[in-house]
């Protein structure tokens, strides 16, 4: 809506019977009301327009601290997953470690075992040599050589 020429006419009488600081005073206050709207308004929706820019990055920040959060999360349990299965791993090679040296101790109780039956064995051999050889002598020569 435009102002008709009666207002301005009506402007132009109020200013000319005015007194002079009142003129002056509107003037200022005008200019006032001009700086303010030109550039103070303005600046305020620049603020604004900042600080919802900053809070957007600040969003974008906490998304991507949750997905990193969430990857660290998934690289620690498939870590775990990782350590069970080397620590299961690690257990079945201690049991069969446990049943060789537990076969390792049988065989060797068993080498003992055969070890005296050969020395044992030996001996008979060693008297049975010397009683054939005895025997041989008291063949060959007569019993009464035989001390």
């Amino acid at each position: 809506m435009q102002p008709t020429d009666s207002f301005w006419s009506g402007v132009g009488e109020s200013v000319g019977t005015s007194p002079g600081w009142m003129v002056i005073g509107a003037a200022l206050i005008i200019g006032i009301l001009f700086i303010a709207a030109k550039y103070l308004i303005p600046s305020r929706e620049r603020i604004k327009g900042r600080e919802l820019d900053i809070r957007e990055r600040e969003a974008q920040n906490d998304a991507d601290r949750i997905k990193a959060n969430a990857m660290l999360a998934e690289s620690q349990r498939q870590t775990n997953t990782l350590i069970d299965g080397m620590r299961q791993s690690l257990d079945a090679s201690s049991a069969r470690i446990d049943v060789i040296v537990t076969e390792i101790h049988g065989s060797r109780d068993g080498s003992k075992r055969m070890g005296e039956t050969v020395e044992h064995t030996h001996e008979i051999v060693a008297h049975t040599a010397e009683q054939v050889d005895d025997i041989k002598r008291i063949l060959s020569h007569g019993p009464e050589n035989s001390d």
